[in-house]
Parts: structure tokens; C-alpha cells; sequence
């Protein structure tokens, strides 16, 4: 296992810290768009009230043919009519649809996946195939309660990094392989049995057991993007 240079040690660290900002930002940005949902679902007669003023939300619908799919707007002879008469009526039923905490983690699985990515491009650079990402060797359907499965998982983790796998935790073994399913399930069968601060919290301790694999004389991963208050970040 290759001792990491001072220029490593510092790119992992800036992505890492890099990272954890935006991730911890993006869950602030969730709550905060969450709760303004949430708040217009229980007040939908003021949101339907308010729409009714300047009617600033249009229908979508499709009239497509075998020769119109050139083009996408019905302006250009296309086959999306966009600005279509909505009736405000219609919209607070709507807002249950969105899938703010699927989409939510399909987005922080992205952001896990580059950062993961990243660091194996810095300390094993020829080890990821075109088209192959650092967690290829953890799968979703691996069975978290057979320890050889975990063990498996444990090595699939840490070889990208040019790392044993003793150095990960079962549990963070776990962890991904959690990720894996719940992200599988929903980028191919459309469901999500999990829920956002579930994911980001698997999310965010996968992030620091790469970090901590990879530096291993670090004790400890802080960072807090807002205002300190109470000097707990110091």
C-alpha cells in the first residue's frame, strides 16, 4: 500500500471538504424546499387562491405523429404543446406526485459516486475502466446478513482505493450496499422504499469512511457551512 504524497493528502482532503459542503448545503435546500411543499398541500385553497391571480402555471400535452417529432414545440410544427389552459383546481393534487426525496437521492448518489471516483483517480489512477465507477464491486441485491457477503463487499469497497478491505467497517459495507439497493430500485423499477435523511445519512458516512480509509492518521471529519452559534466547529 503506496504511502500518499502531501499533494494527495491535501486534493483528498479539499475534495472531501468540498463535498461535505455540498452536501450539507443540498440538505438544508431539501428541508426548506420540503417544507414549502408540505405547507402548500395543508394551505392548497390559498395556493389554488394565489394561482387564480395571474394563472402562472400551464398544462403540457402531446399530439405527436410519425412526422412532427422533429421538432419538440407545437410553435415549430413539434409535437409538445406546453402552454396549454391549466384550471388552478387541478394543480394542488398534483403536488403529492413529485418525488422530492427520490430524486432528492438519486442526486446525492451522483455526487457520492464523482467524489469516490475522484479519489481513486488520485491514488490509483489506472484501476477504473472507461465507464466503470469505484463502487462496481458492491452490489445492491448482496445479502447484508452473510458475513462472506459482507466480506465481499468489504473488499469491492476498498480495493478501488488500493486499500485491504479490513480497513472498512462491516457496517459501512452495509451501508453501501443500502445505497446500492435503494438507488437501483429507483432508477429501474421506479419506487423508493427509503427516505431522504435515511439516504443522506449513509451517504454522508460512506464520505467519511473513504476519507478515513485513505487517512488513516486523521482522527477526526468537521465541517459545518453555516454560521457557528454555539463554537461547536471551531
Amino acid at each position: 500500500m503506496p504511502r500518499l504524497t502531501s499533494e494527495q493528502r491535501n486534493a483528498i482532503h479539499q475534495k472531501t471538504t468540498n463535498l461535505l459542503d455540498v452536501l450539507l448545503r443540498f440538505h438544508v435546500s431539501f428541508s426548506a424546499q420540503k417544507f414549502i411543499h408540505d405547507d402548500a398541500v395543508i394551505k392548497w385553497r390559498e395556493l389554488e387562491a394565489l394561482l387564480h391571480i395571474t394563472y402562472p402555471l400551464k398544462g403540457v400535452g402531446i399530439k405527436a405523429t410519425r412526422s412532427n417529432l422533429v421538432h419538440f414545440d407545437e410553435g415549430d410544427g413539434g409535437f409538445i404543446y406546453s402552454e396549454e389552459d391549466l384550471n388552478p383546481g387541478d394543480v394542488p393534487q398534483e403536488l403529492q406526485a413529485f418525488p422530492y426525496e427520490a430524486a432528492s437521492a438519486a442526486y446525492i448518489f451522483t455526487l457520492l459516486e464523482g467524489y469516490g471516483d475522484e479519489l481513486v483517480k488520485i491514488v490509483n489512477p489506472t484501476y477504473l475502466t472507461a465507464r466503470q465507477a469505484w463502487h462496481h464491486k458492491v452490489y445492491g441485491d448482496m445479502n447484508p446478513k452473510d458475513r462472506a457477503t459482507v466480506n465481499a463487499a468489504r473488499i469491492g469497497f476498498a480495493k478501488p482505493f488500493n486499500r485491504p478491505g479490513s480497513g472498512v467497517p462491516a457496517y459501512a459495507a452495509k451501508r453501501l450496499i443500502e445505497i446500492k439497493r435503494v438507488r437501483n430500485e429507483f432508477m429501474h423499477e421506479g419506487s423508493f422504499d427509503s427516505t431522504f435523511p435515511d439516504f443522506f445519512a449513509n451517504v454522508l458516512g460512506t464520505v467519511a469512511t473513504i476519507y478515513f480509509l485513505l487517512m488513516p492518521s486523521e482522527r477526526k471529519l468537521s465541517h459545518y457551512p453555516y454560521y457557528d452559534y454555539h463554537e461547536k466547529w471551531e
